[in-house]
């Protein structure tokens, strides 16, 4: 018996390494073994290449070399910058949408306000202000929310946090690959990255951090990273995240057009087979393309059981998630739709389909045809 077909379409979760990005790896992982802190010739070529790294990272950002630490990944970034004194001495706003790797830490801080966005998710400098959050230290939203793909205007955000002497942090891990990140690093105090989600390696990240505005080191005794993050420095993944992150700048336009062309095949594909049967919770105006995240319904509009659904469509050969990555494994409900308010018997139903550069018309197609038959199957 064959194996199913495979698509893969789960690329908010984490996306391959770009085969440039690994052979750019490849000779740091084996013969270029050299500690970057090491005084010797290997470790000189090590600091200098991690150095030039930096320098590549802050082109594509639009800042100084300076102001680019390499830590773990995202949850790393996300938790040092709600680690600094105004967070702590004001308190951080938020909203009820943002990844666990914000909301957690910032429940942990005596001061703090969790805000709820409007409809589709996002979050407006009107909202700010009718929520009187003037008097706070820290600002923290998403570029890019990973579940819905709602944009959050932070520019305009940044000008309101600023104009009343507020830092202002955005995660911003899903943008690299459809949002230009210059204009907004320009505004930022801090942004991150994280490697995963653009083509790049696992377990490294990028934190931003303008040269003007404090920073406390969330991991300390090594004294790398010039006091701001301790632990020897993985040289071969900031190389592959470099490469990966430059090529998503480089290709930003035509993968929007590449995505936004899947998204428009697979929801007109959708509404035609299955009408009434699916309900569109991503934005179809001011989002990303590359995130689709939609309801799918029984006959009596409550959703249907997605973890059934998933692992049918995993038989099928067909790889989607029902929200964040890293809280599906175990199923749990989406505080992101929870705050939609989406009821729980239709959020049951929730699934997130996201595009990568190697998803396909394809891929789209071999979903379709798998909802269909595993839709079938539950129909009974």
């Amino acid at each position: 018996m064959s194996e199913p077909a495979s698509s893969y379409l789960d690329h908010a979760a984490t996306s391959p390494v770009l085969p440039e990005a690994l052979e750019e790896m490849l000779p740091w992982l084996s013969s270029e073994f050299g500690n970057p802190s090491a005084v010797y010739g290997r470790g000189r070529k090590a600091r200098y290449t991690l150095e030039s790294c930096r320098a590549r990272v802050a082109e594509v950002l639009g800042v100084g070399p300076a102001e680019i630490v390499f830590t773990s990944g995202g949850s790393e970034s996300n938790n040092t910058v709600l680690a600094v004194g105004p967070a702590r001495e004001r308190g951080v706003v938020t909203s009820s949408i943002e990844h666990e790797a914000v909301l957690e830490p910032v429940r942990q801080l005596p001061r703090h306000k969790i805000l709820r966005p409007d409809s589709e998710g996002r979050v407006t400098s009107d909202l700010l202000e009718q929520a009187e959050v003037s008097d706070f230290g820290l600002a923290s939203f998403m570029l890019v929310n990973n579940e819905l793909g709602t944009i959050n205007p932070i520019v305009e955000l940044a000008d309101w946090c600023h104009d009343r002497d507020l830092l202002i942090h955005t995660d911003a891990a899903q943008a690299a690959r459809t949002v230009d990140l210059k204009p907004v690093s320009a505004v930022v105090d801090y942004l991150s990255l994280t490697a995963h989600k653009f083509g790049g390696p696992k377990g490294i990240g990028i934190l931003l951090v303008k040269a003007s505005v404090p920073h406390s080191p969330l991991i300390l005794g090594g004294g790398q990273e010039q006091d701001r993050r301790s632990g020897t420095e993985n040289t071969a993944f900031v190389i592959g995240m470099t490469r990966a992150l430059e090529m998503a700048a480089a290709n930003r336009e035509a993968f929007i057009k590449h995505a936004t062309s899947l998204r428009n095949r697979m929801l007109a594909s959708l509404r035609e087979r299955m009408p009434g049967r699916i309900k569109l919770l991503s934005p179809e105006t001011g989002s990303t393309p590359h995130i689709l995240n939609i309801l799918v319904l029984k006959d009596d509009a409550t959703g249907v059981d997605s973890e059934m659904l998933i692992l049918g469509l995993d038989i099928e050969g067909v790889a989607v998630s029902a929200g964040s990555a890293c809280s599906s494994g175990t199923m749990k409900g989406s505080h992101v739709l929870e705050a939609l308010g989406v009821t729980p018997s239709e959020a049951s139903g929730a699934l997130r389909i996201s595009f990568g550069p190697q998803s396909s018309s394809d891929d789209v197609d071999h979903m379709l045809l798998s909802l269909q038959r595993v839709m079938s199957r539950l129909d009974g």
